[in-house]
């Protein structure tokens, strides 16, 4: 069923990466996983291999497992929904802790035996059946496997009262199967029924073969029938046949559904095959970073950077928060006496500085812990402000030598001290001074036109 399966890894040098086959190359059923396309996806490792220890490389319609034995240092692998068949060239993966392979080909599990730190194995939704089941023994070297997933599988579809139990019965490392966890008295009735679960799978094994030769019968005869009505094949046709053959093709179609719909998008904005562009000969927008007058910068984020701007006085120090695994090669910094403009990837940071630098002092310095970029410009016309002058405490005076200690004036006798509330204006003084205070006491007259009438109250 998959010529592709047997060839040699030095037949893939004749299938170049975008899934094209040369003249006497096999069909691939799907693309071919690259040292390119794993770099892509290792960004946030700055596309290095050698250190990459977690890749994710699922729906992306790889029909083959190949390139991945050059990373040594992977823990994590996400191959799910693509259109692997077999499970191989992962022998070198020591350290590989997870391998996800839901949603594909497989029929069968092998090529794990010297990955000796696998502890979780999910091939949900693949084509393990009762035939391929026993497959399942190549997996009790795999000390460290704790978890296994084969959900979905015609296995399990076609045995259901007895494939759990056989799993659980021949891998006793597994704690969990299918999500389940499993308990010491389901392990000792499994282990129990291991012989007679054997037996009964040596009579069922055949059968399942037997019904996939019967599922390939019935699809040759429909694909048959549909070629002599002179129809194309559709794989809405085949829902009831549900087989890798079928997976393949819906993947097929829908590859070049998009494939259609991007060469569309292409033409309306360059124009048909043969057909003068729609926009004439204008050429392609580029990025502006300067108005109309070619001196004043624009000012932009197209990435959206979080970005700090701080005047001390003496500089100007620019704080932008790039991603933490973007790499430094990648950073372009430009500084300029009146705006700043940084670029990675296509995306461009450009702003206007609140005051005139020196662009040749300036310093950049990148954080390996954050990946924050900092920018340090010193200005033209620093402000230096001086700080204020301490006030100083003076010391207390030193005493002369021989000099007579000062006191304070004794207190009056008690006789003579002033006690209760004493008015100022009747104290009397001695000489004119008392004289003026009677003169005070006395009152004024209120001259001839005035007369004293005892029965008006006096004005207060």
């Amino acid at each position: 069923l998959h010529p592709a399966d047997d060839a040699s890894p030095d037949d893939e040098s004749m299938t170049d990466s975008a899934g094209g086959t040369p003249s006497g190359a096999t069909v691939r059923d799907g693309l071919a996983l690259t040292e390119d396309l794993i770099r892509r996806k290792a960004e946030h490792n700055e596309g290095m291999l050698s250190t990459l220890e977690e890749v994710a490389l699922h729906q992306l319609d790889i029909d083959r497992i190949e390139t991945l034995n050059h990373c040594r240092q992977l823990k994590i692998v996400y191959l799910q929904s693509n259109l692997i068949s077999r499970i191989e060239g992962l022998h070198r993966l020591k350290r590989l802790e997870y391998l996800n392979l839901a949603l594909n080909n497989i029929s069968c599990i092998e090529g794990l035996d010297r990955c000796e730190s696998l502890q979780k194995l999910d091939l949900t939704v693949n084509f393990i059946d009762l035939d391929s089941l026993h497959t399942v023994g190549s997996l009790k070297n795999n000390s460290d496997l704790r978890e296994l997933f084969l959900t979905g599988n015609p296995c399990e579809q076609h045995w259901e009262n007895g494939c759990r139990h056989y799993v659980v019965a021949t891998l006793p490392q597994l704690e969990s199967f299918d999500g389940k966890a499993i308990s010491k008295s389901e392990r000792l009735l499994a282990l129990q029924r291991l012989p007679a679960l054997e037996h009964e799978l040596s009579q069922l094994a055949p059968k399942a073969v037997a019904r996939k030769a019967e599922q390939r019968r019935r699809r040759a005869a429909k694909q048959a029938e549909r070629a002599a009505r002179g129809e194309e094949e559709s794989a809405g046709d085949d829902v009831d046949e549900y087989c890798p053959e079928v997976r393949v093709a819906d993947a097929r179609e829908a590859r070049e559904q998009r494939e259609a719909q991007e060469a569309a998008k292409e033409g309306t904005r360059r124009g048909g095959p043969g057909d003068a562009p729609l926009f004439g000969d204008q050429m392609g927008g580029e990025r502006r970073f300067f108005k109309a007058d070619g001196t004043t910068p624009v000012q932009m984020n197209t990435a959206k950077w979080p970005f700090s701007i701080e005047d001390d006085g003496a500089s100007v120090v620019l704080d932008i928060a790039l991603p933490r695994f973007l790499d430094s090669a990648q950073i372009d910094a430009d500084v300029q006496p009146t705006y700043v403009r940084v670029s990675a990837k296509k995306n461009h940071l450009q702003l206007l500085l609140p005051a005139e630098v020196l662009a040749g002092a300036s310093t950049a310095e990148r954080s390996a812990t954050t990946g924050h970029l900092k920018l340090t410009c010193p200005k033209l016309l620093p402000i230096i402000a001086s700080p204020a002058p301490r006030r100083q405490k003076l010391p207390p005076k030193k005493r002369a030598a021989g000099a007579a200690p000062t006191t304070l004036l004794p207190p009056p006798p008690p006789e003579e001290r002033l006690t209760g509330a004493v008015s100022l204006r009747i104290v009397p003084r001695d000489g004119e001074g008392a004289a003026r205070a009677e003169l005070a006491m006395e009152e004024p007259p209120l001259g001839d036109e005035w007369e004293d009438e005892e029965e008006v109250p006096a004005l207060l």
